[in-house]
């Protein structure tokens, strides 16, 4: 669909329920509250649908927005494949009237999607349907559009930040969102938990491609040593790449016994999407991940293959 397509299907609609993907980021959250809050003010009933895996540092962007059951039509935003539903949205996947998307892995599984790959983040995409709808952007909507787009760009760090992303910034700002104690909580502090775990990681660390690439494992275990949360693991799929001369960053994350989540953050020169999509992943050039049926040792044996299949030293 065309953006006018998308912001004719929404707007003909009475009541819609707005799904967010497993792992929830600032950019799903950011989108499905921005989103639900536009359709409210035009006299929608709009939800954001209950997510597991909500963290408490998201909790004032979906505060009143939530709902434990699916009420009208369901639209998802910022989810490339119905796989990475959370398991309490699954059940919905064929009900998914309207895809709002921007990543170019994106499989098509609604009856309809608005996909945009060039775009940075998603958030940028329900700004221009926003206005599109004519719906007013509020200081709570702006900030959060703010959230999304700040979060999917590492505060505008990373190198898929355009310039409409910093004049959708600029227009959130100009709408009254705050964004100091946004870029403080999300780039700014760190727990001393989430320090002691990235010490743990660099002493760890291991390198190839003659330094160009950096691995970091994460077993679960650390989790509940550290007293860590899901808040204190943050962007931390970025770790590795933060490093100097690293180009292609990957991060090993234990979630369950014998499951690993692998996050991939690559350098110009790289194309993370294509790497994952050796391992049935998928994402953007720079960033892109997977979900591996393995345990650690395994998840780096088959890293460690997609590199060398990718034209990659491993």
């Amino acid at each position: 669909m065309t953006k006018a397509e998308a912001a004719a299907f929404l707007s003909a609609q009475e009541a819609v329920c707005i799904l967010t993907h497993r792992n929830p980021d600032g950019d799903t959250i950011g989108c499905a509250a921005a989103l639900c809050r536009g359709l409210r003010a035009l006299g929608k009933t709009a939800w954001v649908l209950e997510n597991p895996q909500f963290t408490p540092r998201y909790a004032p962007w979906l505060a009143g927005l939530l709902t434990g059951e699916a009420r009208g039509t369901v639209i998802s935003v910022d989810i490339a494949s119905a796989s990475l539903l959370p398991d309490n949205a699954r059940p919905l996947a064929e009900r998914i009237a309207l895809a709002v998307d921007h990543h170019a892995s994106h499989t098509g599984f609604a009856a309809r999607s608005w996909v945009v790959p060039e775009a940075a983040a998603c958030g940028e995409l329900v700004h221009a349907l926003l206005l599109e709808l004519g719906a007013p952007i509020t200081s709570e909507t702006a900030s959060a559009i703010y959230l999304a787009v700040s979060t999917d760009t590492g505060c505008f760090q990373y190198s898929n930040t355009t310039s409409n992303t910093l004049r959708v910034a600029a227009a959130m700002r100009d709408a009254g969102c705050d964004a100091f104690p946004i870029n403080r909580l999300f780039f700014g502090v760190r727990s001393r938990g989430r320090l002691r775990l990235e010490s743990r990681l660099t002493e760890a660390m291991t390198f190839f491609a003659g330094g160009a690439g950096a691995l970091c494992v994460l077993p679960r275990a650390w989790m509940d040593e550290l007293g860590l949360t899901e808040d204190d693991l943050e962007s931390i799929s970025g770790f590795p790449r933060s490093v100097e001369g690293v180009e292609i960053g990957v991060m090993l994350r234990e979630t369950a016994p014998g499951r690993v989540k692998l996050s991939l953050r690559t350098g110009p020169g790289y194309d993370a999407a294509a790497i994952c999509a050796h391992l049935g992943g998928g994402g953007h050039r720079a960033a892109a991940g997977a979900a591996l049926d393995t345990d650690l040792d395994g998840a780096r044996a088959a890293v460690r293959a997609a590199l060398q299949a990718a034209g990659v030293e491993g």
